[in-house]
């Protein structure tokens, strides 16, 4: 859930020219207040003690429970160095459910949703930056923005703290021209949104995008949340295992797991119809998981086409079972980077085909008229 708690007070001449009092009576006015306001409108909302309608005055029945709240305080006047001020002056609370604030003008909410088009990619956004309140310092929010469009605000786990740079807007900027005046140029930022075109990975990302289950929904900020490296690896990964699944018609899968261990995902793919695929896959990730100790686990089946059959989502705290430990006893870790890569590679190799063979996805049709293009 987002709470907008949008405020019309404005920066006063005198903050402008430097006061520094006035500067802090402005920001309590405009942000802290708003920011104070919807920690109130949380709290009514998880104890029940309100109701919510929308434009119509329909009532919207709220879910049983709410897993995450996000406060958005927005400024309709643009205030310098805003960012920096929330990051120096801002007094707030959270819970598990209540996440920190995020501060912004009513310009940067425009450029997030027009960008971030997809509810996935903004929640994403949202979770990511939440995540990095405490460790990245910006001037503007807007570059915070542009350094996620262009590194997915990857932020290294060895420091405590990262400053970026307004450098980052330039191509945020660029974009946002190019849509509002009509000129030539890049209408999407270069990074996260681009360098992954005509992939697998982006197969995975558009497929998530149009669907409206929860468990599918949280793969997807598994998988927004990678680096680049991470990302490339799974969809090689995607492409050995398709492959391989055409060449001798038999299941093949693939595990990869974050850097720090926290989550993990398999991906099976079943050239043909099984049902038992799903049982096969789920003692699977009930292993994996186990094994390696994840916090959260992520089972995923493909065709050979790369398009999701189905999926599941294991994050129960891990405990220690002895039925568990005899089905884990022996089990292998997931092969390391370099020695999958090798293998994957191999695979794609002898999967090379003349543009008039049959098409490796089983479509029937010549590979130069189906998957080729």
């Amino acid at each position: 859930m987002i709470i907008v708690q949008a405020k019309a007070k404005k920066l006063t001449l005198a903050a402008r020219k430097g006061n520094d009092g006035q500067l802090k009576a402005d920001f309590a006015a405009a942000i802290q207040k708003a920011s104070d306001q919807a920690w109130e409108c949380a709290e009514a909302i998880l104890t029940r003690k309100c109701r919510l309608i929308d434009e119509t005055g329909r009532e919207i029945t709220l879910p049983d429970s709410v897993k995450e709240i996000y406060p958005f305080c927005v400024v309709s006047d643009h205030y310098p160095a805003l960012a920096l001020q929330a990051s120096q002056y801002l007094q707030y609370q959270t819970t598990e459910v209540v996440q920190a604030p995020l501060v912004m003008d009513v310009f940067l909410l425009d450029v997030l949703a027009e960008l971030l088009a997809s509810p996935l990619r903004l929640l994403s956004y949202v979770r990511l930056r939440g995540a990095a309140s405490s460790r990245l310092r910006v001037s503007h929010e807007l570059a915070a923005l542009g350094y996620h469009l262009n590194q997915n605000l990857w932020l290294d786990r060895t420091y405590s703290l990262a400053a970026v740079d307004e450098s980052f807007t330039t191509d945020v900027d660029v974009a946002m021209t190019v849509r509002r005046e009509g000129l030539p140029g890049k209408r999407t930022p270069p990074g996260i949104l681009t360098h992954m075109e005509g992939t697998l990975y982006e197969r995975l990302i558009m497929q998530i995008e149009h669907q409206a289950d929860p468990g599918l929904l949280e793969l997807g900020f598994e998988l927004l949340s990678l680096d680049g490296e991470a990302c490339q690896i799974i969809h090689q990964g995607l492409t050995g295992i398709t492959a391989a699944a055409v060449r001798d018609g038999r299941p093949h899968d693939f595990t990869f797991v974050d850097d720090g261990g926290e989550a993990g995902i398999t991906f099976h793919c079943y050239p043909f119809p099984d049902p038992l695929a799903i049982e096969h896959l789920k003692l699977h990730c009930e292993k994996r998981k186990y094994a390696e100790r994840a916090a959260r686990w992520f089972g995923v089946s493909v065709s050979t086409r790369g398009d999701i059959q189905f999926g599941m989502m294991y994050s129960q705290p891990w405990a220690q079972s002895g039925v568990m430990d005899k089905l884990t006893k022996g089990m292998q870790r997931p092969k390391s980077i370099n020695i999958a890569m090798g293998v994957l590679k191999k695979e794609v190799v002898h999967m090379e085909l003349g543009r008039n063979e049959p098409c490796m996805c089983g479509s029937g049709k010549k590979y130069k008229k189906c998957c080729l293009p």
